[in-house]
């Protein structure tokens, strides 16, 4: 069990947005250990992966916005509970367009990091 994981909002990564070629998000929680990582892979067609790092038996979950009047969720991708990583294809598009990655762990508690960024 994560001891003082109940109600909590970690937000890893950087403000403000990121160039969307290999960009990471970086998952941990309260006392640093690492939960997961969601990664934009830039080849086309765009891709990204969703990586459950630790063996707690709870597993992460990945999900891409994009901003058109307000955040709106385009892909959902979870992992844990198996070898390797999961990945989802989106078409990422326009340097005028903003997108959000977010990662939660999917324990108890509000454990989650977020990161703009917008296609070079």
């Amino acid at each position: 069990m994560l001891a003082g994981t109940a109600a909590v909002a970690l937000v890893t990564g950087t403000s403000g947005a990121a160039s969307a070629a290999g960009s990471t998000l970086f998952l941990s929680d309260t006392d640093g250990r690492s939960l997961g990582t969601m990664t934009h892979l830039d080849p086309d067609p765009d891709t990204s992966r969703v990586c459950d790092t630790r063996a707690d038996g709870h597993g992460v979950t990945g999900k891409l916005y994009t901003y058109i009047g307000g955040w709106q969720l385009r892909e959902t991708q979870a992992d844990g509970g198996d070898a390797g990583c999961d990945y989802f294809d989106y078409n990422v598009v326009s340097s005028t367009s903003k997108y959000l990655m977010k990662i939660c762990w999917n324990g108890p508690g509000e454990i989650c990091a977020k990161k703009e960024f917008t296609e070079d």
